[in-house]
């Protein structure tokens, strides 16, 4: 678009991205412009024109955190910013999802003081999970990177890297995965899956909070403490998370090997996603992959992949699967190495497919 200018009208005032503004509103500040003399009477008709294409509804309130993040999404280094209006809702929808899942994190709280759950001490043979490793070692990473960015003023790469871990690697993996366990105090893996995820909510928090003021500091006041945990007034007066204090979790390899299980978890879901089988239905699995000895590694996650992707067992395989031995029902996925079986066969409608088949057919046909 053209160059944001009092002269040329189309200017957006950060307060009504912050509280809104109707298009009557805007138009009547753009008369008050002709008047004052900052506008010629041609510019301001087109500018009427732009604005009532562009914002037939006005200017919805976005608050100050989503224009503050939408803002800092740009490469602030750069000599000119083509400022989208349309990023101020997809930042509204970000913050909803940190209230989502800050919310899901405070219902857990509350079942265990229901419950009465003592929150104090982990039971003595208590082992973290491969998938707790994990998303410490996600964090840790995330730490080490958004330092480094608020060091080189890389703001738009900083919020790439807290939305991958709030959104991809909280949200869409270790909630997931835990989620279940979080149900009833009573299950074994309570209290670990409520520590680990206050724990990367909490950090998040306190990393996003100089770029979103407001949510952080309320969903800070909101979240229950742990037991022993130092918490400030305010969430400006705690500490800003450092390298130094997650260094002792980061763990390279396995990165890599979860990597590989998401991988596989990628596939059965895409697999799943073409077909149309009965609700809740677990299929069997089975995985081969090409890297000799990773199969033996994969195994440790076979839990992961079976909870994250609803599956049955997953079984593993050093030997690549002939397609002829088969049974009917198969679905296959190669994808980096690995071969992904899904096998469909008690839960697939065999003539419901063979028409779907048949009607993608006779569509191709048609558009030859």
């Amino acid at each position: 678009g053209r160059k944001m200018s009092k002269s040329l009208g189309n200017v957006i005032d950060p307060m009504h991205v912050i509280h809104g503004a109707s298009l009557e509103q805007l138009k009547q500040e753009l008369d008050v412009a002709v008047r004052n003399g900052y506008l010629t009477e041609e510019e301001m008709e087109r500018s009427k024109d732009e604005l009532s294409k562009k914002f037939p509804s006005g200017i919805p309130a976005s608050g100050v955190d989503c224009l503050r993040w939408t803002l800092l999404s740009y490469d602030v280094k750069s000599r000119q910013i083509n400022l989208d209006s349309d990023l101020f809702p997809r930042a509204g929808a970000w913050c909803n999802k940190i209230w989502q899942v800050s919310k899901f994190l405070v219902m857990a709280h509350e079942r265990a003081k229901e419950s009465g759950k003592d929150l104090s001490t982990l039971p003595k043979d208590f082992r973290p999970s491969i998938m707790d490793m994990w998303i410490l070692n996600q964090l840790a990473d995330t730490v080490q990177r958004v330092n480094e960015e608020f060091e080189e003023r890389n703001f738009d790469r900083l919020l790439k890297e807290l939305r991958s871990f709030l959104y991809g690697n909280v949200c869409d993996v270790y909630v997931e995965y835990i989620k279940n366990d979080l149900q009833d105090p009573n299950d074994p893996r309570f209290h670990s899956s409520l520590m680990f995820l206050h724990t990367c909510i909490m950090t998040s928090l306190k990393m996003i909070h100089p770029i979103m003021p407001y949510i952080t500091e309320e969903l800070y006041q909101r979240i229950p403490c742990m037991p022993k945990e130092r918490r400030q007034e305010s969430i400006m007066m705690d500490a800003f998370p450092q390298p130094t204090q997650w260094s002792g979790f980061v763990n390279p390899n396995l990165e890599t090997l979860m990597d590989r299980a998401l991988v596989i978890v990628s596939g059965i879901r895409s697999i799943k996603s073409n077909y149309s089988l009965q609700k809740g239905y677990a299929p069997p699995v089975l995985v081969h992959s090409e890297t000799q000895g990773e199969i033996e590694e994969l195994r440790g996650c076979s839990e992961i992949i079976s909870r994250l992707s609803k599956s049955g067992e997953i079984i593993f395989s050093e030997e690549k699967p002939n397609l002829t031995d088969l049974p009917v029902g198969s679905a296959i996925n190669t994808h980096e190495g690995l071969t992904i079986v899904v096998h469909l066969q008690d839960a697939l409608d065999l003539d419901k497919e063979m028409k779907k088949i048949k009607e993608k057919i006779e569509k191709n046909a048609r558009d030859v």
